[in-house]
């Protein structure tokens, strides 16, 4: 069976988004690509996160949600990825174009009627639980 499920890299994405943008908020004055979201993406957990629960508590309605949400999520991302390397060494529109992907990446889990954080958390479940992932692949 062919997993679809979102890569690490895209959900550090969607992951960061929120905290980038709150960290623009907070902090002008902070060197770009050191958001709040950029511990996330530097550390890719070794287990399963007791906080994450066992995905049984997910209903299968959030679970089709989050797969049409996460088709979405990889058009936008393979969208942007072109645009963000064409920028090279003009790091802050590379950074501009990051934000408006991320942006975008939100809109489109939000549009399909799921928070980020119920999203992460499915998409963090799957990570690491192999029956949880084949619930979600039975869904699309």
């Amino acid at each position: 069976m062919k997993h679809r499920l979102l890569p690490l890299s895209a959900l550090t994405l969607v992951l960061s988004a929120a905290g980038a943008a709150q960290a623009q908020q907070q902090a002008p004055g902070q060197p770009a690509g050191q958001s709040q979201g950029a511990p996330a993406q530097q550390q890719a957990p070794a287990t399963r996160q007791p906080a994450l629960g066992d995905g049984s508590d997910i209903s299968d309605q959030d679970l089709q949600k989050f797969a049409k949400a996460q088709s979405e999520v990889e058009e936008i991302k393979n969208e942007y990825r072109g645009e963000i390397q064409k920028q090279g060494q003009d790091a802050d529109k590379a950074m501009e174009v990051q934000r408006e992907a991320q942006q975008e990446m939100v809109e489109a889990v939000q549009d399909n009627g799921l928070d980020v954080r119920k999203y992460n958390q499915i998409a963090q479940l799957a990570q690491y639980d192999s029956e949880f992932r084949e619930r979600i692949e039975t869904q699309r």
